[in-house]
């Protein structure tokens, strides 16, 4: 049996084993750089700055914006921007600045950032209203907390009024004094009230059906004995209602008119002649017994052939 060496193995042989092993150690190699790559891109995390965090607060930023014209003496009416100090011409040299500008310069810090103390100090007069500006705005962002409503406070309590047993009999003893006079004074008017009877020319009831007839009677005498010449004279005639009242002794109380005539004339002269004919007959004890006064009321006639006449 013949043992083959290294020497007899082919050429061939030995050029396959060393790519082999070249392609092994690339693809080793490969997977070891897409490893490491997904271990960087998978491992490394990125996060924005966060906007509550006192760091990185915002700052007042000043924004100048040069531009570059040709020289002219001449001023623009209307300026694009305003900058914290005379620029005029546009040099390259920046003077140095010792605060911030004015009000439209300055970055107002939102709520919850870094408050108005940060904000450096003013050291001119427009800095001082530009700060007195922010801190009203300020102020305005935050609520004010309604007043409290205070509690009523307690009214004082008073003890009751003692009374005493006499101050209460003097009482009861007034209030019965002045039942008393409140009795009394309707009695008094009560009997002072006048007892008053109507009566007419449809009154029936004897005793005064006749007082009554004796009074037309008498008024009518009078009446004719007294026609007024003028109502006469221009042919005045027409008919009137007439009140009249009469005390038990038989004066006259009032006497009224109810219903003109028409003529002031005629009026008067009825009236005239009850005042003429005035004072009548006292009242019989009968009616005495019973009534003051009594009230007639008639209807007057100025007839055409001068006479007085009644109407029943």
């Amino acid at each position: 049996m013949k043992i083959a060496t290294a020497g007899d193995v082919p050429p061939v042989l030995l050029d396959d084993d060393r790519s082999k092993a070249s392609s092994r150690l690339f693809v080793t190699a490969l997977a070891v750089a897409f490893l490491a790559h997904l271990v960087l891109i998978f491992g490394l995390r990125f996060s924005l700055p966060d906007a509550n965090s006192g760091k990185g607060a915002t700052r007042p930023l000043e924004i100048i914006v040069l531009r570059q014209a040709a020289p002219s003496n001449k001023k623009p009416e209307i300026a694009d921007a305003f900058a914290q100090v005379d620029r005029e011409g546009g040099g390259a040299e920046r003077p140095e600045e010792t605060g911030p500008g004015p009000l439209t310069e300055i970055a107002v810090p939102e709520q919850g950032s870094a408050r108005l103390e940060s904000l450096p100090q003013p050291s001119t007069p427009q800095q001082f209203e530009n700060m007195e500006l922010l801190a009203q705005l300020d102020s305005e962002q935050k609520p004010v907390p309604p007043p409290k409503p205070q509690p009523p406070e307690p009214s004082p309590e008073r003890p009751p009024p003692q009374v005493t047993a006499a101050e209460i009999l003097a009482s009861r003893d007034l209030t019965i004094a002045e039942l008393r006079s409140r009795i009394q004074h309707s009695s008094a008017a009560y009997a002072s009230r006048k007892r008053r009877k109507a009566i007419s020319a449809s009154t029936r009831e004897y005793k005064y059906a006749s007082y009554l007839e004796a009074w037309r009677r008498k008024v009518e005498r009078i009446g004719n004995l007294n026609y007024p010449d003028e109502a006469r004279r221009h042919k005045m005639y027409g008919s009137l209602i007439l009140h009249v009242a009469v005390r038990d002794d038989g004066s006259v109380e009032s006497i009224r008119v109810v219903r003109s005539s028409g003529f002031e004339l005629l009026d008067q002269a009825a009236v005239k002649i009850v005042e003429l004919a005035a004072p009548f007959a006292p009242f019989p004890p009968d009616i005495r017994a019973e009534t003051d006064i009594l009230d007639i009321t008639r209807t007057w006639q100025f007839l055409s052939n001068n006479r007085l006449g009644w109407e029943n």
